[in-house]
């Protein structure tokens, strides 16, 4: 019995069955997948040779009890009027484009609709899973879908209009905190002679990972940590000191710049939904 569909093979489409696979809460043989890259459907089937693939997006449709559409925002338009007539009442579509309202989803389809923000990080089974449930769907479909990302991160249930500065800090902060801490790692390698770019970032890679493990296995907060590390009149002090006069500066152009961006897009998905 095919219980799980997925519409797309991309970065988050495949983290998404890989690590559902993984958590042994589903098997290959109740998972049907399309793309529109066929070649990368090859790879899947050779990995997991009992996993089924489609030669449409309908088909994925009319055998999956919940479909995962793992598009881009732009694309879901046109996902959703080639497969309306494949699915039912009874289908639960499971969206991963932030900016498609829930009601629009719904009313294109007539199927139960949620909508997910996934995150690089189940990749190794950690992180948030931003989830977000229409009126339609029941109980027993929600307990279910949040078993299985329960399985690869931790659910966290938010109202739809959340979503945005949420999907911030979770599927897209890896992203951020590569960045700060490449560039964390240049500013070191600018201030020394013999240590090399690698040393630098495995330092800095272990310490991350030491801290990160810290917060959560200890329940410690920033301040906390701080104050065990940047003893008054110390030298952490000072830098933590610089850190703190030039970084909100920082961070306030880049959720700025992030959240127009996001704003851009849900513009232009309103106006071609609104053309269509």
């Amino acid at each position: 019995m095919i219980i799980l569909g997925f519409i797309g093979y991309g970065s988050m489409g495949s983290m998404l069955i890989d690590a559902f696979l993984r958590s042994g809460n589903i098997k290959p043989g109740e998972i049907i997948v399309s793309s529109r890259t066929k070649s990368k459907l090859d790879i899947l089937k050779e990995k997991w040779i009992d996993i089924h693939t489609a030669d449409s997006n309908s088909e994925v449709a009319q055998k999956a009890k919940y479909v995962f559409v793992c598009v881009k925002p732009l694309e879901v338009t046109g996902v959703l009027e080639e497969i309306r007539d494949s699915v039912s009442s009874d289908t639960n579509i499971i969206s991963i484009a932030g900016a498609v309202k829930i009601a629009y989803i719904e009313k294109l389809t007539g199927a139960k609709v949620t909508k997910l923000i996934p995150s690089l990080t189940s990749e190794v089974m950690e992180g948030i899973s931003l989830v977000c449930h229409g009126k339609t769907v029941s109980r027993e479909e929600s307990d279910y879908i949040e078993m299985l990302l329960n399985s690869i991160s931790k659910v966290k249930l938010i109202r739809e209009e959340e979503f945005d500065l949420a999907t911030e800090l979770t599927s897209c902060m890896p992203g951020f905190i590569a960045s700060i801490f490449e560039e964390m790692v240049e500013s070191a390698f600018r201030h020394t002679d013999s240590l090399s770019r690698t040393d630098i970032e495995e330092m800095v890679l272990r310490t991350l990972y030491g801290t990160s493990r810290l917060f959560i296995e200890k329940n410690m907060g920033f301040s906390e940590m701080i104050d065990r590390v940047a003893t008054k009149g110390g030298i952490t002090e000072e830098g933590v000191k610089a850190l703190r006069k030039g970084l909100p500066d920082v961070f306030d152009k880049m959720f700025d710049n992030t959240l127009f961006k996001r704003k851009l897009i849900n513009e232009k998905i309103e106006q071609n939904q609104v053309m269509k």
